[in-house]
């Protein structure tokens, strides 16, 4: 028991470090942590390697459990599954002389490593390999002798008794497919179906069951000296939810009531705090709007004094490349859609402003582009020197004038 305990706190700060990855990892499409039942059939026999003759019986049992999934990477290709199982697994011997039935009862600690050949947020078919850790919890050994037509039963033996071996190690290799589905949650499930072949690595006879102490068999028929292992076949269907199921959804507001008189409609709701809209904010505050989880759209980022083009030209400066950067990041890691503005102050020709203004506005536009964000969350406009925010009969207010907008869609 002590040693379930040590692989059980084991599996758990393995599956604490392996959330944590997968959580830096995280994208707004579909979780990359799951957890999941699994259950199904599992056929085992034994293989003994001092028979030269036996026909041994693959015997079925039920497989159940427990289990949490972590996509790695950044296109998911792998998957690690730390997982617990409970089970049987039974070996049978049969002939003239002697019939031996073996059924222990298992606790499994596997760590599946998959590689998926499809994202795992679509129908993806996988393969996977996976070391096993069994752990024997008790079950019973049956043995009947025959002389000249007789059965002699004897009674049935715990497997503790026996001295099976307490642990035994195995590996697997496996196939399957995961397919999304959805039941009772708006959220993705995913339901899982695949087949594994089992073959032990250690000798899971014990002390006393391998001299003869527990049984005595006829070793002219049976002889234990040499090694028995598992060999097992396994047919399994899961299914997962994503780790975002369990996350509180935002509480509601509180509905608005209304109640009617003979004269007049009263209507009762909770104080409303108006922030009085300004004509332009920075992008700082936007994104403490962002944060705050205040409502953005139709609101204006200003650019001023910090988008900067040489006089009377449109090629942008080079030291305003920092701030567009800021803007492709929020552009990029958000699904905003922005419309650039052009504009210019008084000095100059109008039609010539109108032009500039046009110009400055698609060189904004070009280098966003440039930078990978989608041509079809942008859009441009240009009004030369007809929407002034300031006074043009100061410098200070020319050069606010001279600016390009962001108006956020």
């Amino acid at each position: 028991m002590k040693t379930y305990n040590i692989v059980l706190f084991f599996l758990i700060i393995l599956c604490s470090n392996f959330c944590d990855l997968a959580m830096a990892q995280s994208d707004d499409k579909s979780d990359r942590i799951r957890f999941g039942v699994k259950g199904g059939v599992h056929l085992s026999t034994m293989h003994y390697s001092n028979l030269d003759s036996y026909s041994p019986e693959w015997l079925s049992n039920g497989v159940g459990g427990l289990f949490a999934e972590f996509d790695l990477g950044e296109k998911r290709k792998f998957t690690i599954r730390p997982e617990i199982l409970f089970l049987s697994r039974s070996a049978e011997i049969k002939d003239d002389n002697i019939f031996y039935k073996l059924k222990a009862k298992y606790t499994d600690f596997r760590i599946p490593l998959i590689y998926n050949f499809s994202n795992p947020s679509k129908v993806s078919p996988y393969i996977y390999v996976t070391p096993i850790l069994g752990i024997a919890r008790g079950g019973k050994i049956n043995y009947t002798e025959y002389y000249d037509g007789e059965a002699y039963e004897w009674d049935p033996l715990e497997v503790s008794d026996a001295n099976l071996s307490k642990m035994n190690f195995s590996v697997a290799a496996g196939l399957g497919v995961r397919i999304p589905v959805k039941i009772a949650t708006e959220k993705k499930n995913y339901l899982a179906l695949e087949a594994n072949y089992q073959y032990g690595i250690t000798n899971t006879y014990g002390g006393k069951e391998k001299d003869g102490e527990a049984i005595a068999v006829n070793q002219a028929i049976y002889d234990i000296t040499g090694m028995r292992r598992h060999q097992g076949i396994e047919l399994t269907a899961a299914l997962s939810v994503p780790l975002s199921v369990f996350k509180k959804t935002p509480k509601k507001e509180k509905p608005i009531s209304i109640i009617k008189t003979e004269t007049s409609v009263i209507v009762e709701q909770a104080p409303i705090v108006v922030e009085k809209e300004k004509p332009c904010y920075t992008l700082e505050e936007i994104l403490d709007l962002i944060v705050a989880q205040k409502p953005i759209t139709g609101k204006t980022i200003c650019a001023v004094d910090v988008i900067n083009f040489e006089f009377g030209k449109s090629s942008i400066n080079k030291n305003s490349y920092a701030y567009l950067d800021k803007i492709v990041m929020l552009m990029k890691r958000t699904n905003l859609c922005i419309e650039i503005k052009g504009h210019t102050d008084n000095v100059g020709k109008e039609d010539f402003n109108l032009e500039l203004s046009r110009k400055r506005a698609k060189a904004v536009y070009d280098y966003l582009i440039k930078k990978g964000v989608s041509p079809s969350k942008l859009s441009y406009t240009y009004y030369g020197m007809t929407k002034p925010i300031a006074s043009n009969d100061t410098e200070e207010g020319r050069l606010i004038n001279r600016r390009v907008e962001f108006e956020i869609k």
